[in-house]
This record gives C-alpha cells, structure tokens and sequence, in this order.
C-alpha cells in the first residue's frame, strides 16, 4: 500500500511539473529588408558578370570538334561538359534537353545565361545541325574566331588602360601643381586669397572636374 502511494504521487507530481506547451503567436510577414534587395541586386550583377568568355567557349568548341572528328555524333559531343567553368554553368540547359531527347535546336533555346560568345557558337551550332554540313569545320572555324576576338578584347582593355591613366594623370598634375605653388610662393597666396582668385581656382577645379568626367566616359564607352 505505501508502496502504491508512493508511485502514484510521483505520476501526480510529474504531471504537475511537466512544461505546459506554449501557445505559439502568429509571427507578422516581414517584406525583404534593404541588405536583401542590394544583395539580389548584387548578386544579379554578378551573375550577368559571369557570362562565358570567348576563350571559354573557342576551348568548348575545340572539345565539340575532336569529338565528332573522333567519330562522335554532334548530339553526344554538346554532352560532354566543358572545362571552362562559366561556359559549363551555361551549357547546363542544353545539356539536360539533349540527354532528354529534345533536338538541338530546341535544346539551344533553352539556354538563356549564353553571352555575345556562346551565342555565337550556339548559332553555328544550330545552323549546323540544321543544314547538315560538316560541323567539326564550321565550328573549328568559330573557335578560331572567338580566339581573335578575346585578342582584340585584350589589346583594347590595354589601350583603356593606358587612356585611363592618362586620364588620372592629366587630373591630378594640376592639382598638385597649384598645391605646390600654394606652398612655396607667398604670392601666389595672396592672388589665391583673393576673390578674383578664388573664383579663377574654383572654375578651373570645375573644368577640370568635367574633363576627367568626359575623358572617364570616353573611356568607358571604348571598352
């Protein structure tokens, strides 16, 4: 009996300890913060970044011509993942609709990541198959185009360079020169302190504000 009282005060003192569960309130939706549109906006801007190359994809289309020149049809060589990271990323859709049995056009339009280069290679792909030329030498012929491209692209980023410092150079000189002269020369001071002189340095700081900005433009819309 002693023993039976025991353990039923020890169920009814278990129940009565044991957590009540919480009433759970309902938790307001919250829109997307400002941290997480500017980082969808930066991620998209990457994202558009990262287009392949034409290096990247000339060295697809060289893995696509040894392929079929090695007796593989066009359909198993767009199989094949490329070894250019961005150009696989790419490829992806084209890949999955060709190994689900779509044809290689209708595989080519599902790839939306392309870039000016791999729709350029995409296009003679296309026509190829389409056409039913000899493909290994259509798309050798674009490769070796891609190359002069990214060339081309390499010697004008070059060039940008070059303008681009110039352009920080021709800001900054006579900057520092008047800074200089401000040091050394206590008349130049004194016409600087005065208001014809502070009008004549705020308006060449002004013109020479707008040349880095139009020589800055220019250079942007060369590259």
């Amino acid at each position: 009996m002693i023993t039976a009282a025991v353990v039923a005060a020890a169920v009814v003192a278990a129940m009565a300890l044991r957590p009540r569960p919480r009433r759970l309130e309902p938790v307001a939706e919250q829109g997307p913060t400002r941290l997480d549109i500017a980082s969808a906006v930066w991620t998209l801007r990457r994202s558009r970044r990262r287009t392949p190359d034409a290096r990247g994809v000339a060295t697809w289309c060289d893995d696509i011509v040894r392929h079929v020149r090695s007796g593989s049809t066009l359909r198993e060589a767009l199989s094949v993942v490329p070894d250019d990271p961005a150009t696989a990323r790419s490829t992806t859709p084209l890949r999955l609709a060709i190994d689900r049995g779509n044809s290689i056009p209708d595989s080519v339009v599902r790839v939306d990541d392309a870039g000016p280069h791999l729709r350029l290679a995409l296009g003679v792909i296309v026509a190829t198959s389409r056409i039913g030329g000899p493909a290994a030498a259509a798309i050798d012929r674009t490769a070796m185009a891609l190359r002069q491209r990214a060339a081309d692209l390499d010697e004008r980023s070059v060039h940008a360079a070059q303008a681009r410092l110039s352009t920080h150079v021709m800001t900054a000189v006579p900057l520092l020169m008047l800074g200089v002269l401000v040091a050394l020369d206590s008349e130049v001071r004194s016409v600087v302190a005065s208001p014809i002189g502070s009008v004549c340095i705020a308006m060449g700081l002004l013109l020479n504000a707008a040349g880095w900005w139009w020589m800055h433009r220019i250079v942007r819309a060369s590259t």
